[in-house]
């Protein structure tokens, strides 16, 4: 079997920078006669591939001949690197390992005879591990100093990246540049007041030609991370994610740097709050957003709570839209029968005017309390993942791996959030006649655009209202209001 080394050729890289020769003396003519005799010592005949950078610094591997001789070893057609010295290469040991691995991944030894440093040898292998941990010690004590840099510059309330859409960067602090604020704005209304999903932001957007940051049009998932990014509230939220691996992944919540008002807010806290819950509250699928029937992803059974989807009956020149239930049309697990759409849809206009009418202050409590058991677990929520997040402070300073002062910080803000939901808590007390006009005011614009509007349009506005119509039986449909 042949040696494939033997099939490719020898490269001799010889390099010298001006102040290197004039200090020290060191000629290429002197690096070429010794590399030669080396391979004549070894008892290589055939003749070497010159690769020469005269007057070039080691301290970058931006080179001509450098660069030549990369291109030859990806091509294959090289089997030994040698060299005098290692600096001749490279001076710095994260380059000098980098080419190094690039040298190994393509089958090409890599000699430097001064050294005795020959990485196709079992010492040389060993040399090479050696290089490589205390390179790696480098580049992690590098990292340690940039984190800490970067998490004294976030506890500053300093902006560490690019500025997002709706601000711009002075002095390494966010300021708001209104053009674009106003954009933040209409998005947030659009899809919290006028009931439209990312999608349907995305378009009207593109359609009315406002480039995002990038002067590329938006996509659904730009959307989705302009309503959840705390910093439209003021808030400075940094080190969530861990990006030192191939996928990023959302790093435990205790070691996040989180600043409040640490920014000016282009969206007031309880709207960002309002827009969260309905971002996480489980979404209408995208194809019931832009179906063309009014109920299209709202209408639930009533006897088995299926979601009930449309489809057409009757003979072929008398075709008609039903709305069945799912389960009765997919497994027959349900007993339940179709409706005309036409009926269904004209049941639930009435209904809702019917609804509108009857909205008293007798029927503001029911809401009320409905509001209040949701605020309740969200509160419950906050409280026990501040205490959570405290938790893991205590322990981490028992361990010895942060200071007493990040311990007191995370005390304080734990305190703060108690503090505030106590506040929210004794300040809870509701102006019914101020919710009754809103409610009589939503429902009322809903059944005004029913009618008027195209139906996707009409039917954001009812999610702006309605939860979920359940439909029961013939002329009986259940209206499940979704007031926040």
């Amino acid at each position: 079997m042949k040696d494939t080394f033997q099939e490719r050729s020898i490269a001799l890289y010889c390099r010298v920078s001006t102040d290197e020769q004039a200090r020290e003396g060191i000629s290429l003519d002197e690096q070429q006669e010794r590399l030669k005799a080396y391979c004549r010592a070894m008892g290589w005949s055939e003749e070497p591939l010159l690769f020469i950078d005269d007057g070039y610094s080691a301290k970058n591997l931006d080179r001509p001949e450098l660069n030549r001789l990369l291109k030859e070893v990806k091509k294959g057609t090289i089997s030994k690197i040698l060299v005098t010295k290692l600096d001749r290469l490279s001076r710095r040991l994260l380059d000098l390992l980098k080419l190094i691995d690039m040298f190994q991944e393509h089958n090409v030894s890599f000699i430097s005879i001064s050294e005795s440093f020959d990485t196709n040898t079992p010492s040389g292998r060993l040399t090479l591990q050696v290089l490589g941990a205390v390179a790696e010690f480098e580049r992690e004590r590098i990292r340690e100093r940039v984190f800490e840099n970067m998490l004294h510059a976030a506890r500053q309330g300093k902006w560490l990246t690019q500025s997002p859409y709706g601000y711009r960067l002075q002095n390494k602090e966010l300021v708001i540049y209104e053009p674009e604020a106003q954009i933040v704005r209409n998005v947030y209304d659009w899809y919290l007041n006028k009931g439209l999903g990312y999608y349907a932001i995305a378009k009207k957007l593109n359609e009315e030609g406002i480039p995002s940051r990038q002067k590329k049009e938006w996509s659904i998932r730009a959307i989705k991370l302009m309503l959840t990014n705390p910093v439209y509230k003021g808030t400075l939220f940094w080190n969530r994610m861990d990006s030192s691996k191939s996928k990023r992944v959302k790093k435990d919540d205790a070691d996040w740097v989180v600043l409040e008002d640490a920014c000016p807010a282009i969206i007031d806290q309880a709207t960002w709050e309002q827009v969260q819950k309905r971002v996480n509250k489980k979404q209408m699928a995208p194809r019931a957003q832009t179906s063309p029937h009014l109920l299209g992803g709202l209408l639930k059974c009533g006897r088995c709570g299926s979601g009930m989807s449309i489809g057409w009956s009757g003979s072929a020149k008398n075709r008609y839209r039903v709305y069945r239930c799912s389960a009765n049309k997919n497994k027959g697990t349900c007993t339940s029968k179709q409706y005309r759409a036409d009926d269904v849809e004209s049941w639930f206009k009435h209904g809702l005017l019917k609804l509108a009418d009857s909205i008293n202050s007798q029927m503001i409590p029911h809401l009320i309390q409905k509001a209040a058991e949701n605020e309740e677990s969200t509160i419950e929520q906050k409280i026990r993942t501040a205490k959570n997040r405290y938790k893991r402070k205590v322990e981490a300073y028992t361990a010895g791996l942060i200071e007493l002062e990040d311990l007191n910080e995370e005390k304080k803000r734990m305190e703060q959030i108690i503090a505030e939901v106590q506040k929210t808590e004794n300040a809870s007390s509701v102006d019914v006649k101020k919710l009754e006009a809103m409610v009589k005011e939503k429902m009322n614009n809903v059944i005004d655009a029913i009618d008027v509007l195209p139906v996707p349009e009409a039917k954001s506005l009812i999610k702006t209202i309605v939860e979920k119509v359940i439909l029961l039986d013939e002329k009986d449909i259940e209206i499940v209001l979704n007031i926040q």
